[in-house]
């Protein structure tokens, strides 16, 4: 099989409402970049690993991890509410721009998803070339408190009821719900899908299934906690 060429995009902008500045902040005595970091230079089929951040302190700890920085993201694309995708379109246009480069498949995986393991890595990496595929996810199953057929819509007067009733009365045990998957903790793509569609998961789409734990993704103070109890008990 010819080689093809991967890339790793890492996003970590400097703000953060819930937790401030939580790309860099120690977790269990570490920066929190670092550990997805790791994964992705244990995993050992990624080229090239590349951070795309608007601030300073970031870079920096990123290139002392191992990462490559090799532009600051613009400030208009460092908002809460910018656009993975437009994080991506900026960072691949930029290296193909600047640099000629033009990689085959694309990793993206946030500093938010410290669990991540280097064999989730390869082995996703590895079904989206077995089946051909233009793009993979990790993925956790649904448990069924969570499970669309048994989720629950609150009205304008405080009443509750089942967002689809005929599905849940019709589903009454654990065993009756056909299994559903949420997204776990990262992305491959075809860069070339990706370029076409303007979408991350593209094209013919498939998932690997992992474990809840290592999808933990930190966005509040208690998914923090939750990960240093995680860590300093070993359980990670």
């Amino acid at each position: 099989m010819a080689h093809r060429s991967t890339l790793a995009l890492v996003p970590a902008r400097g703000g953060s409402k819930s937790i401030p500045l939580k790309n860099l902040k120690p977790l269990a005595g570490r920066p929190l970049i670092e550990y997805v970091l790791a994964a992705i230079d244990a995993s050992g089929v990624v080229d090239r690993v590349v951070v795309s951040t608007d601030d300073e302190r970031v870079a920096a700890a990123a290139r002392t991890a191992g990462a490559d920085v090799p532009f600051l993201r613009p400030a208009e694309l460092a908002a809460d509410d910018t656009p993975t995708i437009a994080v991506v379109e900026h960072a691949l246009a930029w290296l193909d721009e600047h640099e000629g480069l033009r990689p085959d498949h694309v990793l993206l995986v946030q500093p938010t998803e410290p669990f991540v393991r280097p064999g989730q890595i390869r082995d996703a990496l590895s079904l989206l070339l077995a089946e051909d595929a233009d793009s993979a996810i990790t993925m956790v199953e649904v448990p069924r408190t969570h499970h669309p057929f048994h989720v629950r819509v609150l009205d304008d007067r405080g009443r509750l009821a089942f967002a689809d009733p005929e599905a849940h009365y019709a589903h009454p045990t654990r065993q009756d719900d056909p299994r559903r998957w949420a997204f776990g903790n990262l992305y491959w793509f075809r860069r070339e899908s990706f370029l076409e569609t303007h979408a991350i998961e593209t094209g013919v789409r498939v998932g690997l299934p992992v474990d809840a734990l290592s999808a933990l993704d930190l966005n509040t103070p208690d998914d923090w906690r939750l990960a240093e109890a995680l860590l300093t008990a070993g359980l990670s």
